[in-house]
């Protein structure tokens, strides 16, 4: 599975300028990275008082005019297609090789981590719901999909759009609603560019609610009997240790002597 990615690899310093009257302006050249080194972009871009004037992009290889006072520029520029194409080419070699340096990052990818779990379970005419959830992935590209014995499942199937975390990485969730049948096997199915084969998450046997209160009285009811036990185990100790001692004492007590009369007169 082939995915585009976009990655802004080089960001030229902008170039700032002010009038007295405290409007001010400033260029932004920008490298982005398509996939790969071999294929980068070069945008160009003046900007003045909030308002972008014009752009020009490599790839297309043409300058676009978005006010009237630049328009004549603009026209100026496009007039020069072969010197446009020359100058940009020049400036995508310098990114290039800067962006060698970071070439490492460049094509890095991060595995994302994924939880299959049951959120409700089915009632009555209330199909039960499902939640695919993978977190801390990059790059933001990502497909969810899922297979009830192995067959896909489009139907009753949302999905939110991948999610920035804020720190690179991304998260999206996929929810399913169905009506359960005893021995399928559903799963959610991953397709990501950290992986070159799909990543299969299956769904674990999920209790109903009756069977997890069981469960719960059972442990607790495990628990209290375990507490009980080590309760009676250390009484029973306590009660041996206290017999052996009394026991000890008696016996110390009848090995002395007897005392008799004339015993006592010496």
């Amino acid at each position: 599975m082939q995915y585009d990615r976009v990655i802004h690899l080089a960001l030229l310093l902008p170039i700032w300028f002010e009038t007295v009257h405290g409007r001010y302006g400033f260029i932004l050249a920008l490298c982005r990275v398509l996939n790969s080194l071999q294929n980068v972009e070069f945008i160009y871009s003046l900007n003045y008082d909030k308002t972008e004037l014009l752009r020009f992009n490599s790839t297309e290889n043409k300058v676009v005019a978005y006010t009237e006072y630049a328009m004549k520029w603009a026209d100026d520029f496009n007039k020069k297609p072969e010197w446009l194409h020359k100058e940009a080419e020049k400036i995508i070699a310098h990114c290039k090789r800067y962006g060698q340096l970071f070439l490492p990052e460049v094509e890095k990818t991060v595995k994302p981590e994924v939880i299959v779990r049951t959120v409700r379970q089915a009632s009555g005419k209330i199909p039960a719901m499902l939640i695919c959830s993978a977190y801390d992935f990059y790059p933001k590209p990502i497909k969810l999909t899922w297979m009830r014995d192995d067959k896909e499942m489009t139907a009753d199937v949302t999905s939110t759009e991948e999610l920035a975390d804020g720190d690179w990485y991304y998260q999206i969730h996929s929810h399913l609603e169905y009506f359960p049948k005893p021995g399928e096997k559903i799963s959610c199915v991953v397709q990501h560019a950290s992986s070159n084969k799909p990543m299969i998450y299956d769904l674990g046997p999920s209790l109903s609610e009756s069977d997890r209160n069981k469960l719960i009285t059972g442990a607790a009811g495990l628990v209290l009997g375990l507490i009980m036990a080590v309760g009676g185990l250390i009484y029973c100790k306590r009660k041996h240790t206290a017999l052996i001692i009394s026991a000890g004492s008696q016996q110390l007590a009848c090995s002395e002597p007897l005392q008799t009369p004339s015993n006592a007169e010496e």
